[in-house]
C-alpha cells in the first residue's frame, strides 16, 4: 500500500464560487457584537438628546434609561434574527452598507410597533429616527470597515486541512469543499483507504503511531482532518480522543454526498444514521407564501412610484420611435414554463425580422436613440412590474432567459435546471454583482451566483438585494 503526501499551500488553492457566504467564528462575532452595541448607544444617546430638550427631570432620565436598554437590546435581537452575527453575503465594503442599513430599517418597523403598544418604555417617535440615521452613519460605516478588517491577514489565521483519501476522491472533495483562498492544505493520498483504516489496532497502537496518514497529519500541525472514507464505528471513539488531544477536528467528506440544491441533515433512528435530504428553504411552501406576499406589497408600491417614470418612458419611445411601446419575449419561468416577459421597447421594431435571436449586449446596434438611454438605467425592466403582480416573476430571483438560450446552457452547464426551482426576478444575486449584458462564457459565473441565492435564501437576503437595486439604480449604476 503506497501512500503520498502533497502540500498544497495558500497561493496556489483558488476559490470555485466567488463570493460564497461562509460563516463567522465565534471571536468576529464577538467583536461584532461588542461594535453594534457600543454604537447602538451612542446612536441611541444622540437621538434622544435630539428628541427631548428638557432633561432636569429624575423622571426623564429613568425614563431614557429603560428606552436605552430596550433599544439596543431590540436591535442585537434584529440582528441576530436576520443573521447578521452568523453570515455575511457583502462581497464589498459598499456591500455590507448597503445590507447594514436595509437590516437598520427593517429593525425600525418592530420598534415602532412595540414603543406605540407600551409608550412608558420609549422616548419618542422623534428620538428613534434621529437614532435610526445615527446608527446609519455609525453601524453601517463601523461594519464596512470591519468587512475590510476581516480580510486582513494577520486577523483571520490561516487553516490548516489535511485530507485522506485516494486520488480521484481527494480531488472531488478538494473542489467540492471551497476552502477560503488562504487556507493550507495537505493531501495525503492513499492508494487502498479501506485497508489503512483497517490497519488500525488500538491494542498494540493506542496513540495510533504506526498509522502513517494520521502521523504525516499530525506532525504536519493540521487543525483538521478530513477522510473521503468514514473509519468503522468500534474504531471512532477512539480515533476522536487521539485527535482531540492533538486538537484536530476529525471529519468525513464522502465524495458522493454533495450539497446542492436541497438541505441535508443527519438523523438516528436506533443505532443508524440517517442522511436525510430537503427542500431548500426558498423551495418550501411557507417561503413561497413569505416571498409572494413581499412581491404584492412591493411591488405593488413600486409601481405607484416609479408610474411618473414609466409615463415619460412611454411618451419618449413614441416620439423616438413611434408604436408599439411594450415589447413582449418568450422567457423560461419557474419549472421551466414558458411566459410572455413585458420590457419597454428598446430596439427597433425589426430588430430580430432577419437575425434572428441574438445575445444582448452593450453596445448593441439595434438599438434605438432613447432604447440606449432605457438600458443604461434600466428602466426598460420596469414593466417587468406587471409580470410580478401577475404572478409570474419575482423581484428577486435569477434573471430568466429565452428558451433557446436555456437549451443552450443546460447542456454545458449541469446544475442549471436548479436555477428554475424559484420564481425568476427583475433584479437578483447576480444581477447585483455582475453587468446586466455580459457575455455567453459568464453563464456559469451567472449561475454560481443564482444557486448561492438559491442555497442562502431569506426574506433578509430579498430586501437587501432589493435596497441594493434600488441605491444603484438612483445613482446610477449601469448594471
Amino acid at each position: 500500500m503506497a501512500t503520498r503526501i502533497v502540500e498544497r499551500p495558500a497561493p496556489q488553492r483558488k476559490s470555485v464560487t466567488r463570493g460564497a457566504p461562509r460563516a463567522f467564528p465565534a471571536r468576529w462575532v464577538a467583536i461584532l457584537v461588542a461594535s453594534d452595541v457600543a454604537l447602538f448607544v451612542v446612536a441611541s444617546c444622540l437621538g434622544a438628546l435630539i428628541g427631548f430638550h428638557h432633561w432636569e427631570s429624575p423622571r426623564i432620565v429613568g425614563h431614557l434609561l429603560i428606552a436605552e436598554v430596550v433599544y439596543v437590546a431590540l436591535w442585537v435581537i434584529v440582528f441576530d434574527r436576520l443573521g447578521l452575527y452568523r453570515r455575511t453575503y457583502a462581497l464589498s465594503m459598499k456591500d455590507e452598507l448597503y445590507y447594514t442599513i436595509a437590516a437598520l430599517m427593517l429593525g425600525t418597523i418592530p420598534q415602532l410597533v412595540l414603543f406605540t403598544i407600551y409608550p412608558g418604555i420609549s422616548t419618542s417617535r422623534i428620538a428613534l429616527v434621529f437614532a435610526l440615521l445615527f446608527s446609519i452613519v455609525l453601524v453601517g460605516s463601523s461594519r464596512a470597515m470591519l468587512h475590510r478588517i476581516r480580510h486582513n491577514e494577520w486577523f483571520k489565521g490561516r487553516r490548516r486541512v489535511s485530507l485522506v483519501g485516494t486520488s480521484d476522491h481527494i480531488e472531488r472533495v478538494l473542489e467540492s469543499l471551497e476552502l477560503p483562498d488562504d487556507a493550507e492544505t495537505q493531501l495525503i493520498v492513499v492508494d487502498d483507504i479501506a485497508e489503512a483504516i483497517g490497519q488500525i489496532d488500538l491494542s498494540r497502537d493506542p496513540e495510533l503511531q504506526r498509522i502513517e496518514w494520521f502521523n504525516h497529519a499530525r506532525t504536519w500541525g493540521c487543525d483538521a482532518l478530513i477522510l473521503t472514507e468514514m473509519i468503522p464505528s468500534h474504531l471512532l471513539a477512539h480515533v476522536l480522543e487521539i485527535a482531540a488531544s492533538e486538537r484536530i477536528r476529525l471529519a468525513f467528506a464522502p465524495p458522493t454526498v454533495i450539497r446542492y440544491c436541497y438541505d441535508l441533515s443527519l438523523q438516528t433512528d436506533g443505532r443508524q444514521v440517517l442522511i436525510v435530504p430537503a427542500r431548500l428553504r426558498a423551495c418550501s411552501p411557507r417561503a413561497q407564501l413569505v416571498k409572494r406576499l413581499m412581491d404584492v406589497v412591493f411591488g405593488s408600491i413600486a409601481l405607484l412610484l416609479f408610474s411618473p417614470v414609466m409615463l415619460v418612458a412611454a411618451i419618449a419611445i413614441v416620439i423616438d420611435s413611434g408604436w408599439p411601446i411594450l415589447y413582449s419575449q418568450e422567457r423560461a419561468g419557474m419549472g421551466g414554463k414558458a411566459f410572455r416577459i413585458l420590457k419597454f421597447r428598446s430596439m427597433r421594431q425589426d430588430a430580430e425580422s432577419t437575425i434572428g435571436a441574438v445575445w444582448a449586449t452593450d453596445d448593441d446596434p439595434r438599438k434605438t436613440r432613447i432604447g440606449g438611454f432605457l438600458r443604461r438605467f434600466s428602466i426598460d425592466e420596469l414593466p417587468q412590474l406587471f409580470n410580478v403582480l401577475r404572478g409570474d416573476m419575482s423581484l428577486v430571483g435569477p434573471r430568466p432567459e429565452r428558451p433557446m438560450f436555456v437549451d443552450l446552457f443546460r447542456g454545458a452547464l449541469a446544475r442549471y435546471d436548479q436555477r428554475h426551482l424559484v420564481r425568476p426576478g427583475i433584479t437578483g444575486w447576480s444581477h447585483v454583482h455582475m453587468k446586466r449584458n455580459v457575455d455567453t462564457s459568464a453563464a456559469g459565473e451567472r449561475l454560481a451566483y443564482d444557486l448561492q441565492y438559491l442555497e442562502n435564501w431569506s426574506p433578509y437576503l430579498d430586501v437587501a438585494v432589493l435596497f441594493q437595486t434600488l441605491c444603484e439604480f438612483l445613482f446610477h449604476r449601469a448594471a
